[in-house]
């Protein structure tokens, strides 16, 4: 299998043009291209090892002459894999693997290509390279079709980072009526008032009806909140209040105010959750594609001159 032969027809043609009108121009030098190895009778040059050097340096990895050409071989193999069983990968795909890559160096695709653009890596060297790594995880993921991450797992998982929990509290308030030019010994009968009524409270369903009997009292709609999108003063207000019991009573824009905290409950974070499952997928898959290139790699034929 040649190295052009998993090229994209439009790069690869390009790319023969410009070199042959390179070597025909007046005093253009020649570009000395010589095997150094082959993989499976595939030849690898030096230039393709100069590539892949570059490429590593872009991934922050050794980038040694060896490490370059080990990188090749794994690239060369991947391709032959994949060849094997009519897998094409879509720029699509190439894209999803660019940015794969690109997050474990906490960026993106986009800004990884540019990266590799400005090393001087060519199209066709990146794109071979992340086609090779785009077929091969669609190759490993059908061998381990039914892997799953359980529930436990996940869990677990979220547990170890410290999310294993979000707080939802679900509220009503309740307002003690004052009139907007009720002097202060109006307002303080008020809030003696609901320090009555507070006192009395112990649970929503009984407490609420107490409410409704009072004067010139009220109860709002019940409102539920994740901890985490309420501001630090109400949070922690409402982390000290007992389950069932109203907050101490404070002077608001309709006349004394309370919150009756009717329910705390734990969720999980749905999205860290998904995270973490994604997380520990690629991890198992990882283990599986190392396991497997492993395997491959024992049977190649490998060259070096």
């Amino acid at each position: 299998m040649s190295n052009k032969s998993f090229a994209f027809p439009k790069l690869a043609a390009a790319a023969a043009f410009t070199a042959l009108a390179a070597c025909l121009a007046p005093g253009a030098p020649a570009l000395a291209q010589a095997v150094v190895a082959s993989v499976n009778d595939d030849p690898v040059t030096n230039v393709d090892i100069e590539q892949h050097m570059k490429i590593l340096r872009v991934l922050r990895r050794n980038a040694t002459r060896e490490a370059a050409l080990e990188d090749i071989f794994e690239t060369r193999l991947k391709l032959i894999e994949g060849s094997k069983y009519k897998i094409n990968p879509s720029d699509g795909d190439i894209g999803f693997a660019l940015n794969m890559t690109g997050r474990s160096l906490k960026t993106d695709g986009q800004h990884l290509v540019s990266a590799l653009q400005r090393a001087g890596v060519t199209e066709d060297q990146w794109k071979q390279k992340w086609k090779a790594e785009a077929g091969w995880f669609q190759f490993i993921r059908a061998l381990n079709r039914t892997l799953e991450i359980s529930e436990n797992e996940v869990r677990g998982e979220l547990g170890r980072q410290g999310k294993a929990q979000s707080v939802e509290y679900t509220v009503r308030q309740v307002i003690f009526v004052v009139p907007n030019n009720a002097g202060a010994a109006v307002i303080s009968a008020r809030i003696a008032d609901a320090n009555q009524l507070r006192a009395k409270f112990t649970d929503c369903a009984s407490g609420l009806e107490l409410v409704r009997a009072a004067r010139d009292a009220a109860v709002n709609p019940p409102v539920t909140r994740a901890a985490s999108t309420l501001g630090d003063p109400l949070r922690k207000l409402l982390e000290k209040t007992e389950m069932g019991h109203l907050t101490a009573p404070a002077r608001g824009p309709q006349g004394v105010e309370m919150l009756a905290l009717c329910n705390k409950a734990n969720r999980e974070d749905s999205a860290a959750a998904e995270s973490i499952r994604n997380d520990l997928l690629m991890k198992k898959l990882e283990g599986e594609s190392t396991r497997r290139y492993q395997e491959v790699r024992a049977k190649a034929i490998i060259v070096k001159k």
